[in-house]
């Protein structure tokens, strides 16, 4: 086959996989939309009903110009505050403002105010973390993981001690270390307010995140750097110990060639590890996030959904679909570029995928 049409190929399958996931998905933020809102349906229509009574006087005229009674009426404002319309087929108008909302400005209800930023205010700090965090762990974590893998000694038996360790530990659990150590003693004590900072043009935006996000990224690399580096150290050692790695050596190759031969030979399982890897500092990333009270994609997911008790009417639920399709859609976005990306490397750096 053609490395014209295995791109294709490629191309095709994944941006179908793409397309699936996010109908998938934005049919269950949907569906939770209108579960939640058939649960206010009633309360909503009972409350707007009381309250046209005692003010008739003030929408008189606009129900006598539609030409409903107090309770149709009632109705029509039902409908309007949940954006449902009058006929009840009100689930396209969900999936549209659902899928649309994210390029515009992402607030929620009067009970906690609003998230006060554009979508890709809160994005941006997100990326900001990863690139630090996936820069630092590819970095070190390869050199490390090549290294142990290789040489073996003193630092193999180091990286295979603290993978095990911080592999057992939660990245939350570090973070908090991490939060409270830098309290303690004041280390970056004003890391949220230079994030702050930023966001208003106060102080130099790159300097002002590099410090803000300074523990966060942190975090990420003492929970992520060992375990990448003790995967890729098995990957090594495996292809180390094959036949031609053996027969390279007993001909007398030099140690730098036969070197270079198992890193060509290990590159697809380490881009294999890579790409999951990657998707797997995204998701603590959002964890961290929270931990740290940065203004990013974690912080919009923790604050889509929220039961609250408001006495004396009982437990309220607030749910913004927006902003969870916004964080999801995002994923899955980033899902679909790294699966892209990698296979496309796949075709062109490996002879056996094309044939």
């Amino acid at each position: 086959m053609g490395k014209r049409n295995q791109v294709g190929r490629v191309i095709l399958k994944n941006t179908a996989l793409f397309l699936i996931a996010t109908l998938i998905f934005l049919t269950l933020v949907t569906a939770a939309q209108w579960s939640v809102t058939r649960f206010k349906m009633n309360d909503m229509l009972i409350s707007n009903l009381i309250f046209i009574r005692e003010y008739r006087e003030r929408f008189e005229g606009e129900m006598e110009k539609l030409g409903m009674n107090e309770t149709e009426y009632a109705w029509y404002l039902t409908y309007k505050q949940l954006n449902i319309r009058q006929t009840f087929t009100g689930t396209l108008e969900y999936y549209a403002r659902t899928a649309f909302s994210i390029f515009g400005k992402v607030e929620y209800g009067p009970v906690f105010g609003s998230f006060g930023h554009p979508l890709w205010y809160y994005l941006k700090n997100t990326v900001v973390i990863l690139i630090m965090v996936e820069l630092t762990v590819l970095g070190l974590g390869t050199y490390l993981g090549l290294k142990a893998g290789y040489n073996g000694g003193r630092l193999d038996a180091l990286v295979s001690a603290l993978a095990q360790l911080f592999s057992a530990v939660p990245v939350w659990f570090i973070g908090a270390l991490i939060f409270l150590l830098a309290w303690r003693f004041s280390i970056v004590p004003d890391f949220t307010i230079r994030v702050q900072l930023a966001a208003t043009d106060t102080i130099g935006k790159a300097s002002a995140y590099i410090v803000g996000f300074i523990l966060p990224a942190i975090t990420m690399g003492i929970a992520s750097i060992w375990e990448y580096a003790y995967t890729l150290r098995n990957i090594v050692t495996t292809e180390k110990g094959s036949d031609y790695v053996i027969y390279d050596r007993a001909r007398g190759l030099p140690e730098g060639r036969i070197r270079r031969k198992l890193l060509r030979l290990v590159f697809p399982s380490f881009l294999t590890y890579t790409s999951y890897n990657f998707m797997d500092i995204l998701m603590s990333v959002l964890v961290v996030e929270v931990v740290f009270d940065v203004p990013g994609l974690g912080y919009i997911l923790l604050n889509s959904f929220r039961a609250v008790n408001i006495p004396p009417h009982g437990v309220e639920y607030y749910y913004y679909p927006q902003a969870i399709f916004a964080v999801g859609f995002f994923m899955i976005l980033l899902y679909y570029i790294n699966s892209l990306l990698v296979d496309l490397l796949y075709v062109y750096l490996d002879p056996r995928v094309r044939t």
